[in-house]
């Protein structure tokens, strides 16, 4: 079986071994490269602890038998001496105090002058065995008696050699550390193989659903950022569905809104070929009715291009100040018809001087977009609300219809250029169908706050929500 070396489960694997092989490097190198440093550290702090207590209780009750004591019960030898005299007293484990000479010489010079160097009670040193290995370690204490004479005690304390258990231990820990080898290599396997496994699966389903395959499901369970992966790839699964139904839906209206215009260009283009003849009445009428969808089909176009030079990352931002209120009034006459020929009614309130910093041309469509949606959506009163409003440093628009109101599971979904509303389609009010979407990608490039509140069969608010500008 081919190993891929850059794969998450060799990894996996090469790093626990990695891990293993270091804590393992670690203690062979604490074990046998500083084992004797350590133990002699050990030794030499146990020593000075134990001489420290040594002199301490000593000085408090001076008496034989206490140094008899400790020098039993810890193995140590203990000589006690008076500065300048080759003369001192013994105590062992295994002898009661006798006399003898003290200190070698040479010994004792060495002692002095480290007491009149470092000024201190007491100091220590290693005395080292011919074979250059630490064997003991001395402590020495200095102290006065009443009379004003110093007096010196000396603690010897032996380290016992370590050169029968270093084999002892080496040998040991040479077979840990093959144990300890295959179990990292065995467990490193299985470990590497349970981590990359839910990854594997989500990569198989992930090249499934790359193919087009929407049904698929991710429903990895092991671990805490798995799951929340296989959670965020089933929601991206969703809107994936929901896009490509959305896609087929959009092809299908522009198909069909297309379809009509050329249709109907087509057929009075016959009729004045054919029917019109010298009449210039009907030759006037045909040509208009050929303008009107011409028009019509050169709007839709439009739309889709501005709409996709909106979502552009790159889409230009000239912003300047611009006047709301200003631009609502040249708004609504471009709704003036509606209110002649159909009947529709504007109730409008707008505060003035309600300036904003944007780009004025988009902010135009936005608020026609929303004035059309309005219209197209209100009930048989055909009366739309708008308000303009300027309060703590924010300038509000609201527009509000009559109409039966959006279901509120369809409320995420209406601002989508590939949605299809529900209730039928009056392309003589609403236009293309992609109002919604222009609106959200503009205020999205401006950055401004917007939304829609429904009830079915009362109607919808839509709004935007910018920062009022000088």
């Amino acid at each position: 079986m081919k190993v891929d070396i850059k794969g998450l489960k060799f990894k996996n694997w090469a790093y626990l071994m990695m891990f293993s092989l270091s804590i393992l490097a670690v203690l062979w190198v604490m074990q046998f490269g500083l084992f004797n440093r350590f133990y002699v550290s050990m030794k030499t702090r146990e020593a000075v602890q134990l001489g420290d207590e040594i002199t301490n209780v000593y000085l408090a009750q001076p008496f034989a038998s206490v140094l008899q004591g400790y020098a039993f019960d810890y193995h140590v030898s203990i000589v006690t001496f008076q500065e300048n005299s080759q003369i001192g007293t013994l105590y062992e484990s295994d002898k009661t105090n006798e006399q003898l000479e003290a200190i070698p010489a040479d010994e004792l010079r060495m002692i002095y002058e480290k007491f009149e160097t470092t000024g201190a009670g007491s100091i220590y040193y290693y005395k080292e065995n011919e074979s250059g290995e630490v064997s003991r370690i001395i402590y020495v204490a200095r102290y006065q008696t009443l009379f004003g004479q110093n007096y010196y005690l000396y603690i010897n304390n032996t380290i016992p050699p370590t050169d029968s258990t270093v084999p002892v231990l080496r040998t040991q820990f040479f077979l840990m550390t093959l144990v300890v080898i295959v179990f990292s290599v065995i467990a490193a396997q299985l470990f590497s193989k349970r981590m990359s496994r839910p990854i594997i699966r989500l990569t198989g389903s992930a090249k499934q659903l790359a193919k087009g395959k929407m049904d698929v499901t991710f429903a990895e369970k092991s671990f805490t950022e798995i799951e929340e992966l296989s959670s965020a790839l089933n929601y991206a699964t969703q809107e994936l569905s929901k896009l490509d139904a959305y896609r087929k839906d959009l092809v299908a209206n522009v198909s069909h809104d297309l379809k009509t215009p050329l249709t109907v260009i087509r057929l009075y283009s016959e009729m004045l070929r054919d029917l019109s003849g010298e009449d210039p009445e009907k030759r006037r009428e045909h040509c208009e009715l050929i303008i009107k969808e011409a028009d019509w089909l050169t709007k839709m176009v439009n739309e889709l291009l501005e709409l996709s030079k909106l979502q552009e990352k790159g889409a230009p931002k000239e912003f300047a100040p611009v006047d709301l209120s200003a631009c609502l009034t040249e708004t609504l006459e471009s709704f003036r018809a509606l209110s002649e020929k159909e009947g529709y009614r504007f109730s409008v309130q707008a505060d003035e001087n309600c300036v904003v910093t944007g780009n004025e041309a988009y902010l135009k469509r936005v608020l026609y977009n929303l004035i059309s949606n309005a219209a197209h959506y209100t009930g048989d009163d055909k009366h739309i609300f708008i308000f303009l409003k300027k309060e703590a440093g924010k300038i509000l628009f609201k527009v509000i219809d009559t109409g039966a109101g959006i279901p509120e599971h369809e409320l995420s979904d209406i601002w989508n250029k590939y949605y299809k509303a529900s209730e039928s389609h009056r392309r003589a009010v609403t236009g293309t169908g992609l109002g919604l979407s222009i609106v959200k990608s503009a205020l999205e490039l401006h950055g401004a706050a917007y939304g829609v509140t429904s009830k079915l069969g009362e109607g919808s608010t839509f709004w935007f929500e910018m920062q009022a500008g000088q």
